[in-house]
């Protein structure tokens, strides 16, 4: 990082739920010049919180109702996935990319393993496992995930497309819980994955990727780029229409989580539903403008998930 970037060095000098609703300045971790080994635990949380609140974006809110040692655990993991799935998407060879995700892996387990490595999520993420062990299993998935990326770039149904987001969301779930979720919760996580990619479906357009079903395709023999704008808006409400009984039945799962986490999973299902609504009246600005909650909006929801008992969570 530059000079005038570099998080304040030292205990207490990161304050990650004061900013929780603004927008992150690093959108990934490879976009930050890569930095000299740095082994200082609150610059490598600092630099990962950054990171998780960009990677969640509307839903970085529920960060705040976290307890701080389960918001730095979550930040952690978030942060080395989304660095992964960065790796995944870059525009290389194929080879290079598994190369590079192989890398990734091999360093984390590494510095899980006692080694002293200076990439800072790294070293956030050997912090997390010192004071508590991630399931190996769920780094797995996490990394396992990422390389079907590459081989896999557009699933063929959407029955493959639904199955692979909740593998995902399982695996990122038995890390922060430290035991597999339940199936509920799973098919929650993998519904707010599919509307993340959704909400950006724009962005990924552009950049020829195609998040959706291939068989959502309009014709298959084009690129995503060079698909017509109404039929891409037609492929969009089709996934909003599979997601809204999902969102909606989803209550049950969050009411069903751990304390800890289960007023921020709240507010995750209150911004997925609203966000869910702006994407199904959007017109074709939605590939240019992607549907965002206001900052009321959003602190409306906050008090909505903190104070209100989730058996009022009506829709």
């Amino acid at each position: 990082m530059s000079g005038e970037e570099r998080p304040p060095a030292g205990p207490g000098a990161r304050d990650d739920r004061a900013d929780a609703l603004a927008r992150s300045r690093h959108a990934r971790l490879d976009g930050v010049p890569e930095p000299l080994a740095d082994f200082d635990p609150e610059r490598a949380a600092t630099l990962c919180a950054a990171v998780c609140r960009e990677a969640l974006g509307d839903f970085a809110p529920a960060l705040l109702l976290l307890p701080a040692t389960e918001r730095a655990r979550l930040q952690a993991v978030v942060a080395y996935a989304r660095t992964l799935f960065d790796f995944a998407a870059d525009p290389g060879v194929e080879g290079e990319r598994l190369a590079q995700i192989n890398r990734w892996q091999f360093a984390l387990e590494s510095a899980l393993g006692g080694e002293r490595i200076g990439q800072p999520v790294d070293v956030a993420m050997a912090r997390e496992h010192a004071r508590r062990a991630w399931p190996e299993g769920a780094l797995d998935g996490i990394a396992t995930a990422a390389r079907r990326r590459v081989t896999q770039p557009r699933l063929a149904t959407v029955e493959a497309a639904e199955r692979q987001a909740e593998q995902l969301a399982a695996a990122v779930g038995e890390a922060l819980l430290g035991a597999p979720p339940p199936a509920e919760a799973a098919a929650f996580g993998g519904a707010l994955l599919r509307l993340h990619a959704l909400q950006h479906l724009g962005e990924a357009v552009a950049a020829n990727r195609w998040p959706l079903a291939a068989s959502e395709l309009a014709a298959a023999d084009r690129e995503p780029s060079s698909q017509p704008p109404a039929a891409v808006l037609a492929a969009a409400r089709r996934e909003a229409e599979r997601l809204r009984p999902r969102l909606l039945a989803a209550s049950r799962a969050v009411a069903a989580l751990p304390p800890e986490v289960r007023r921020a999973a709240a507010f995750a299902l209150l911004a997925a539903l609203a966000l869910l609504a702006r994407v199904e009246e959007a017109d074709e600005k939605l590939l240019a403008l992607p549907p965002r909650l206001g900052l009321l909006a959003r602190l409306a929801l906050l008090a909505r998930a903190r104070w209100l008992w989730l058996s009022s969570l009506t829709f």
